[in-house]
């Protein structure tokens, strides 16, 4: 029976040191998530029920890869025979260059999250842009199209492709934030382009005083940034600053609120964590893996009621 969780985080330097790194793997091992770190990641128990419940013979499992270890770990995994592929943190931009074929949504939004092995290549695609719509809808009955959008690191991979995807889907407007704002105009000036100026875009810096001036005029606020991963990191938005009309959606999934969402809550707005998020890119990667529908209500299980 195959287990439902990863015995362990399988290394990439373990895979790449060892003459026969099948011996690493159970043979039903044909699907991952790669990042760096990987250990936090709640994708194994989720995939891993959808393939039980939809009858596949494979396995999901976590490996850490850092980032020099990449190109090789993709070349070992290939001739190991692996169907498909998760991306997460920081790879989700830098994998772009050791793609075979990807996709013209997420050339777009500049970042790839899902990777389809077939015939020995590598077919990139985004997930998290769609993912993430398809989570506001269903948790507050939110349209893109009627919000003023404030992004808490959108230089990242998941920010950048957030960011694209409100474009797309036709923002009111769009702040993004960074700690060093002048890597964002490139990315401002893209987006600017393909709105043909519709959109009023705006890169600010990621601090107290960039945060404080945009506040008043955003409705929805989204972190995608790594801060609240840990128990002790701060908010990057002081209570104060929020007011009851606001929606804040923090990427980070936590088995507790992350101090962004609680300072969210304390001031009135409605907050949630990024489960909604990862439930349903998750979905649209099997989707992509095995070109069938998704057991949809079965990783919802796995996720919400672990």
């Amino acid at each position: 029976m195959i287990s439902s969780l990863p015995t362990l985080i399988l290394k990439a330097s373990d895979l790449l040191a060892n003459q026969a790194p099948q011996a690493l793997l159970q043979a039903e091992d044909k699907c991952a998530v790669l990042g760096f770190p990987v250990a936090h990641s709640i994708s194994p128990s989720m995939q891993n029920e959808a393939l039980r419940a939809a009858r596949l013979p494979y396995n999901y499992i976590a490996i850490e890869v850092r980032p020099e270890e990449l190109a090789l770990t993709l070349q070992q995994l290939v001739q190991l025979g692996f169907l498909g592929l998760n991306i997460t943190l920081p790879h989700k931009q830098s994998i772009l260059s050791y793609i075979n074929e990807v996709s013209d949504h997420a050339t777009f939004l500049g970042a790839v999250n899902t990777i389809s092995i077939r015939n020995e290549k590598l077919f990139g695609y985004n997930t998290d842009g769609p993912g993430f719509v398809t989570a506001l809808k269903e948790k507050w009955n939110l349209l893109i199209p009627a919000q003023r959008i404030f992004i808490l690191g959108a230089s990242g991979g998941a920010g950048k492709a957030i960011a694209a995807q409100c474009v797309l889907e036709g923002c009111l407007e769009l702040y993004l934030a960074s700690r060093t704002p002048t890597t964002l105009e490139t990315e401002v000036k893209r987006l600017s382009q393909y709105s043909k100026g519709t959109i009023p875009i705006k890169a600010i810096e990621l601090s107290n005083n960039g945060i404080a001036s945009v506040m008043p005029h955003v409705d929805l606020i989204i972190n995608a940034t790594s801060v609240g991963m840990n128990e002790n990191d701060p908010s990057l938005i002081a209570s104060d600053l929020f007011n009851e009309d606001q929606y804040c959606y923090d990427i980070v999934y936590s088995s507790t609120s992350t101090p962004l969402i609680k300072a969210a809550l304390q001031a009135g707005a409605r907050a949630t964590n990024g489960l909604s998020m990862l439930l349903y890119q998750g979905a649209l990667a099997f989707q992509t893996w095995f070109e069938q529908d998704p057991p949809i209500d079965v990783m919802r299980q796995a996720l919400f009621h672990k």
